[in-house]
Order: C-alpha cells, then structure tokens, then sequence
C-alpha cells in the first residue's frame, strides 16, 4: 500500500507542465532566488544593468554629486552570499563590499568600475562615470585678458565669482598670498618672477581647498590685442598732478564707449591715484574722484595697473582726460577695444520658444559689465524671432518683457546673421542670469567684448 502511494505521487509529478515544474528556478534578475555558489555573478540595479549606454567609446554618468559629498552606493548582486564586490575609482580600489560611501573627490569626471566576484572566482563588471561639479559659492575665475595677461613682478587683479574666497593663488609650482579688493570686487597678487610663457593658473581657498582655474601667460612686455599707446613714460613722480589731455583731444586719441583705457604704473607706499577726467572727476558720472561711488584707487606697492571702462564720452568731451593722484610713476597708458570674448560655441539644437541660459551666480566669472556688447551669431529659419536678454525672458537693461513694447525682442532675416546688445544696467543680469531666447534659430556662437 505504501508504495502504492508513492508510485501516485510520482506520477502526478511527472504529469505536471514543464513550465509550473520549472516555477521554483527564478530568472537571474529576480534578487531574492535562490542561488549557490556555482551560478554566474548578476549585478541587478536598473542604473546598472547593461553597458549598452556607452556613447563613443564613454560610459554614461551614473551620479551628479558636489566637492563636499562623498559617492554612496549599494551594488544588488547575486548570488549574495557568494559574491565580493570590489569598487575601483580611477582605476584605483576604494573599498570593498556590496555598498560604498567614499569621498571627497576632486572636480571632474571620475572613471567607477564597479567587480563582482563568486567565491568561484566568476566575475562581472560594470563602468559608469561619477560627476563631481563645485558648490554654487566655490570661487571661480573670470576670462578677461587682463586677468590672464600678467608682468611679472607687477601687482595683478583677478575677478570672477566668488573671488573673496580666494586667498592664494598658484602659477605653476609657484604659490603666492592674495588679498581681496572689495573696491574692485577682486583679489590682488604680486606675479612671481617666472620665464615668460603659459602656466597653469589655481585658486585656494581659507579651507586649503584648490580649484583648477585654467591657464595664465606671463610676459615681460605684456601685449594687448587692440591695444594702442597714448602715452610712453616713465613719467615724474606724481605729486598730487596730473598727466592730461585737452577736451579738443579726445577725437583724436579715438576713445569712444566700451573702450578700456590702461594705465602701468609703479608706485610708492600710501599711493594713490585715478583715471578721471581732467578736472579730477569721475569720467563716466561726474562726480568728484574721490567723492562716494568716484575713481580713486589705492595703489600697491610696486608695479600694477589701473583700468577703467568708458560707457560715455560726455564728460571727456567737456573736462578732457586726466591720470591723476600721488607718489606714483606712470610707465605708459593705453586704450584698447576690447577683442572678443567667446562664451558660447555651438550650433545649438535648434530654438523652439526655449533658450540658452547662464544662471545669476555665472555673471561675474563671464565678466560681463556696464558697457559689454554681447553678440550673438546665428542661422534663423523664416519667421525667426530672438533676444539676448535675461535667463526670465526680460529686457536686460529697462526689465520690460522681452516681446513688451521696448523691449529685446527682434525678428530675424533668414540666413545667418547676429543680434548684438550693449549692456548699460547690470541689476537685471545680477537678479536674472543671462538668455539668448526666442524661436527658429540656431545660435553659431555667442561673445562678449
């Protein structure tokens, strides 16, 4: 009787589908089936299932983190109990074990490989990218050319965003203190006495922390494109004098709005000095050069220039032009256009009622300024409209709305062509970011000089 029953039960066995037979197996993307030590190692994770994502030869991102957090992560893997996961970041081992909180990493993008290996020694992989982007309050560096341009042994400037944050800066291998000017909203440094030619440029901050800034040239005799000399010195010592020019002169020398006018000096200590009009007055307001909101600078110690850009020529078609001020030699003065400035190259994706934008906080490290002319470059299909205005679709200098009566707005002709704006009030660019918006039309390239 006994095997009786047990020869029922076998036959009902071997009566059942294959398919509800095979029920208890689970598929290798199930995590929680039982597995043993001989199976082939799976890494689960939707974000990590395949490396079919590759796109020329590069993996895709697999997070977007900032300086200051560590990259956290769990690998699912199976078999479980079986498997090691190791994590190599840059081809170097980090850690070991199904999860990961590792970090700091510097700025950039960082190579993960991610290894699951079987106590049978099987073994898979997976290769993403991790981001690691700056704080939105880590300095950055502007592009001007003055900035980049240097003498050495003279006092240089350099603006950007955030620059107060700053405290030294490195030229190659060479490490000097910086302070910060909050007249001028930048941090001053003597150039260390290097050959002429190209270095890599860094920032540090309180912290110790060093920001890649891109690249600095030092050149004993520093050229400017578009620069052009009015004045080669040195001169007498300034004794609260001045070096001028005639009202009847300004044609002449060429200064019109936008126009940087350059002055290399070497100073004594407690100097002090400007380029005013002169009467000594502030040349774009009027107002006296020492007065609230006027010209005057303190000067360094040594060599280092002063720059001022002209937004109107009202008031040196009345007062003339002046360097002014005390117990400095003026080496040479000059005034240039300033050459662009690309910040933007494309082609863009074609515009249908949406934008390119840089944020507020980009403002000061694109160096934009009262007196800037941004120009943008295109291809507009028929019936194109588009303005260079805030990242809000406003007007940049009044604030109307771009498509308002007086507002930015402007139909394009079909073909290439560009658009160019003159910054006069920077409150907007400074509270909205910056935009070239608008509809059927790709941007080529977009500048500022």
């Amino acid at each position: 009787m006994i095997l009786h029953i047990k020869s029922l039960v076998l036959m009902a066995v071997l009566a059942l589908p294959v398919g509800v037979m095979l029920s208890s197996c689970s598929s290798d993307n199930d995590p929680f089936f039982t597995a043993n030590e001989d199976d082939y190692p799976v890494i689960l994770n939707s974000d990590l299932v395949t490396n079919e994502e590759w796109k020329n030869g590069e993996p895709p991102v697999l997070t977007t983190i900032t300086r200051k957090e560590n990259f956290v992560y769990e690998a699912i893997v199976t078999p479980a109990h079986y498997t090691t996961v190791t994590w190599f970041i840059d081809d170097v081992q980090v850690a070991e074990g199904k999860t990961i909180n590792y970090g700091p990493l510097p700025v950039g993008e960082h190579l993960l490989k991610i290894v699951a290996t079987t106590t049978k020694g099987k073994e898979t992989s997976r290769t993403r990218k991790i981001s690691v982007t700056l704080c939105n309050d880590d300095p950055v560096a502007g592009k001007d050319i003055h900035d980049r341009l240097v003498k050495q042994g003279s006092v240089a400037q350099l603006h950007g965003k955030n620059i107060s944050k700053v405290t030294k800066v490195i030229i190659g291998t060479q490490t000097v203190d910086a302070t910060y000017n909050e007249g001028e909203d930048c941090v001053e440094y003597t150039v260390p006495d290097l050959s002429d030619g190209v270095y890599t440029l860094q920032l540090v901050d309180a912290e110790g922390y060093v920001f890649d800034a891109g690249e600095i040239e030092l050149n004993t005799n520093p050229q400017y494109s578009g620069e052009k000399v009015i004045y080669t010195g040195p001169s007498e010592k300034l004794a609260w004098n001045a070096i001028t020019w005639g009202k009847e002169d300004i044609p002449s020398l060429g200064i019109k709005p936008g126009m940087i006018i350059t002055v290399y000096v070497t100073a004594d200590e407690g100097a002090e000095g400007a380029i005013a009009t002169s009467w000594w007055n502030d040349i774009n307001s009027g107002v006296k050069w020492d007065a609230e909101g006027g010209c005057k600078q303190s000067l360094p110690q040594g060599e280092s220039v002063m720059t001022y850009t002209v937004t109107t020529t009202q008031y040196l078609e009345e007062q003339g032009l002046g360097v002014v001020g005390n117990n400095f030699v003026v080496e040479k003065i000059t005034i240039e256009e300033p050459a662009e400035t690309v910040i933007y190259e494309g082609p863009s994706e074609k515009l249908a009622w949406n934008a390119i934008t840089w944020e507020k906080e980009d403002i000061p490290s694109l160096g934009i300024k009262v007196g800037t002319v941004i120009t943008v470059y295109y291809v507009a299909d028929a019936g194109a409209a588009g303005a260079i205005a805030t990242s809000w679709w406003n007007d940049i200098n009044s604030g109307v709305k771009w498509d308002a009566e007086g507002g930015c707005r402007q139909d394009l002709p079909e073909g290439e062509g560009k658009m160019e704006y003159e910054v006069t009030n920077l409150d907007y660019l400074n509270e909205q970011g910056l935009g070239v918006v608008g509809n059927a039309y790709v941007i080529e390239k977009v500048t500022i000089k």
